[in-house]
């Protein structure tokens, strides 16, 4: 190599969400049109707004990123979960492919999880300290509880 020109890059060099800007595929995707998988309609009943889901045949490319600190025994469900799902299908699945498919159901169940949402008494929220642990699980309990039963009331999906 002669004494002016740069050594080639032998791996990949890091990345930055600053250096990503200037990707033009990153600022293409960030410029799109998104298309909804399903239509959201407000209408009014008894009182207050709930959310009517239209059925389309629509499809949605997962491009938001989430990040989720998972107590010990939440990890170990999530992870049987996906090694549940993953033995019936007979594919590897990921987290985010059954987080995905758990956010669906709750969709499809929507009405009947505000219904029971509206049914439940103040909650106030703990803090995160470890101090607060007891209290941070009876309180995600009762989250758990309510979701169950809106859960349960729910028609099965087509």
């Amino acid at each position: 190599m002669g004494l002016g020109m740069p050594k080639p890059l032998l791996r990949p060099q890091p990345t930055s969400s600053v250096a990503n800007i200037l990707d033009e595929s990153v600022a293409r995707a960030a410029l799109a049109r998104v298309t909804p998988a399903r239509r959201v309609e407000e209408t009014e009943q008894a009182a207050h707004t709930t959310s009517v889901v239209a059925d389309e045949a629509l499809t949605e490319t997962p491009t938001i990123r989430r990040q989720f600190i998972l107590t010990p025994s939440a990890d170990l469900t999530l992870k049987h979960m996906v090694a549940l799902y993953s033995k019936a299908t007979g594919s590897e699945l990921t987290n985010s492919h059954v987080l995905r498919a758990l956010l669906k159901a709750i969709e499809h169940a929507m009405p009947q999880l505000d219904h029971e949402a509206e049914q439940m008494d103040k909650l106030k929220r703990p803090k995160n300290d470890r101090a607060n642990e007891a209290h941070r699980d009876e309180f995600e309990r009762k989250l758990a509880s309510c979701i169950v039963a809106g859960m349960h009331g729910a028609p099965d999906m087509a």
